[in-house]
């Protein structure tokens, strides 16, 4: 787990700065390498062989095997390929077999050495071999390319500028900003586009970034980059595969707890202490249950965060399942002081707008784990293959609204009802949801709430074509569609596994996620609908699965959101004027938004326009910060 820079240019200074504007991604080491057209870098957290043989950029030829400026720096001359890398490759052991047989010798324990070789025999298709998280790029010095890639699901991150020939990438944001020259860090180059997203979904999604000219290269995807001709071409790698249910629950149930197995036993790979985040929901205690049949108790340290009032807490139930596996557990209780320590930390940590203010816990969570351990298990991602969130539910329960008559929909979508936001099972949604179930499936997020939140165009059309993608590898069921547009799109690789990566590498911390297996994406296209979410239950087939790991309370609680009392925090300090403040930084970024905030959001109280205000917040901070 590291960071990683570089750019098709030589600068020494450049990519040192670069280096040191993301060492806390690496604070185990850092090299770079310099070629007349190419300056790579890499700062190192050491996970896997621990010695200087794992240091980066490595280099490697078949005859001779790995080598860098630490190990072997005699055989640097001979190279064929550079890489600098970022991630973990889980399966290196069982992908090193493979090449050992094919007459491949490795003078590392390193995964990094395994990806050279891979794709030395393999070329570009070595990344349908790796189970793992990864963004890394190779230089081929024969056919004078830079091979870049991103995992599936897009946990690991990768920012590249191009421009005029320019090609710079990073691990994050600031890395690219340490090329002042370019001037890129301005308002007049801030990308408009980028800001509509923003505002409407609270996050900015892939390939966008906050500023013109630089992209995130998007999960599943390869890039190369010709250093001759200065192009690119980019192409997907992985595709979903489609909805093809099994009717076979028994079978569903083994295969399921297999997998899962599986993927926490290949997380638990490490030269150096695992440990897990604990929430006390399904995921997380699922993963711990796992765990504890791998490591001896008292060695398996946990961590949790804890908030005062009932509304926000969980510590009830994180000591139930603390309890029932004896873990050596770390809690913290988040107050209202954390929240103000960390604000100049979260400002840092996001280099471009993030409006989820869960990355403050998240950060407290974090650090304190990174006292006791550098690898910690989570359970993000199991939501969105089991079928986890109330959209999903809500998707599966339009299902049956379009299967009614459409007269019968077309009277329940004029039934006059008091207007209420604030409670998703009120008659006011109800009657809404007959309104969107007259328009096509893929306009469905286009058409939800309309009258009651922006749309922007750049959100409409987004939305659509990717809605439009899932319903077809859903077989057009909207419940499966939604789960599968939160999976690749939504809810993790640029909003969920943004916070924690940001939030986690900021201590030197990785974060491993057994639910985002790979293995468990082609599994959940397996699962019937319904056993994923019916009228009443959401994670249908996961309760059975996990049913006799973790303690009954935690099979039948619902689902809880991991966030601080911020509305009362926030509202402490920040008076309505200073919200009139705030919106005065974006004008003249787009038109809509502004006259939405000013008539609707800053006149009305309610959770739904709560949230627009946190992003208003959360943009503001960020201006200051980087602009």
């Amino acid at each position: 787990m590291c960071g990683i820079n570089g750019f098709n240019f030589s600068d020494e200074k450049l990519i040192t700065s670069m280096n040191l504007a993301i060492k806390h991604r690496g604070p185990d080491g850092e090299g770079i390498f310099l070629e007349k057209n190419l300056s790579l870098g890499q700062v190192r957290l050491s996970i896997i062989d621990l010695s200087d043989a794992g240091h980066q950029p490595m280099f490697y030829s078949k005859n001779l095997g790995a080598s860098n400026e630490k190990f072997n720096s005699k055989h640097i001359v001979s190279y064929d390929y550079s890489i600098v890398f970022n991630g973990e490759i889980y399966n290196y052991i069982e992908i090193k077999s493979e090449l050992e047989k094919k007459g491949y010798k490795f003078t590392t324990h390193s995964d990094t050495e395994v990806i050279l070789a891979a794709y030395d025999l393999w070329g570009e298709n070595c990344v349908s071999k790796f189970n793992g998280m990864w963004a890394f790029v190779i230089y081929d010095k024969k056919k004078e390319i830079l091979f870049c890639s991103r995992d599936r699901l897009g946990v690991k991150p990768f920012y590249y500028y191009l421009k005029n020939g320019t090609f710079i990438f990073s691990s994050e944001l600031k890395g690219i900003l340490e090329h002042k020259e370019l001037k890129i860090n301005r308002r007049e180059n801030i990308n408009k586009e980028a800001v509509e997203l923003y505002f409407q979904m609270g996050y900015i999604p892939s390939p966008h970034t906050i500023f013109n000219d630089v992209y995130k290269l998007s999960g599943s995807k390869n890039l190369i980059f010709n250093l001759k001709s200065k192009k690119i071409k980019e192409y997907r790698y992985y595709e979903i595969p489609s909805f093809n249910p099994i009717n076979n629950k028994k079978k569903l149930l083994q295969e399921g707890k297999e997998l899962l197995q599986s993927a926490v036993k290949l997380r638990m790979r490490s030269d150096v202490a695992v440990g897990a985040f604990l929430s006390g929901g399904l995921d997380s205690s699922s993963v711990v249950s796992e765990m504890k049949n791998l490591t001896h108790a008292s060695k398996l340290h946990t961590f949790s965060i804890g908030f005062t009032g009932k509304k926000y807490d969980e510590t009830p139930y994180i000591n139930l399942v603390k309890n029932k596996f004896k873990t050596v557990h770390h809690h913290y209780y988040f107050k209202e002081k954390d929240f103000d320590d960390l604000l100049e930390a979260y400002k840092e940590s996001y280099d471009e707008p993030f409006g989820d203010y869960s990355g403050f816990p998240t950060h407290k969570v974090s650090e304190l784990a990174r006292k006791n351990v550098i690898v910690s298990l989570s359970g993000d991602g199991g939501d969105e293959i089991f079928g986890g969130y109330i959209t999903h539910q809500m998707g599966y329960r339009m299902d049956f609204l379009y299967k009614l008559p459409k007269v019968i929909r077309l009277i329940a979508s004029k039934v006059p009802v008091r207007k209420n936001l604030n409670s998703p099972t009120s008659l006011y949604f109800l009657r809404e949801a007959f309104k969107i179930s007259l328009k096509p499936k893929e306009d469905f997020f286009i058409n939800a709430l309309s009258s009651d939140e922006i749309k922007t165009k750049a959100y409409k059309e987004l939305t659509k074509k990717r809605l439009k993608y899932c319903l077809n590898k859903s077989n057009n069921s909207l419940g499966d569609a939604i789960r599968i547009y939160d999976l690749i799109y939504n809810t993790l690789q640029d909003y969920y596994l943004v916070k924690v990566d940001r939030a986690s590498m900021r201590y030197g911390l990785e974060v491993r996620s057994p639910f985002l297996d790979y293995r468990f994406v082609e599994y959940s296209q397996k699962i019937p609908t319904n056993l994923k979410t019916n009228m009443f239950n959401t994670k249908v087939l996961m309760r059975e699965i996990i049913r006799e790991m973790v303690p009954k309370e935690i099979l039948t609680r619902g689902k809880q959101g991991f966030g601080p009392p911020l509305k009362e925090w926030l509202f402490k300090k920040h008076t309505p004027e200073d919200f009139v403040e705030y919106l005065k930084i974006i004008e003249g970024f787009n038109d809509e938004i502004h006259d939405f905030y000013k008539d609707k959001v800053l006149k009305n109280e309610n959770e739904r326009y709560f949230v627009y205000k946190i992003r208003l917040y959360l943009f503001a901070i960020w201006y200051e910060r980087w602009i």
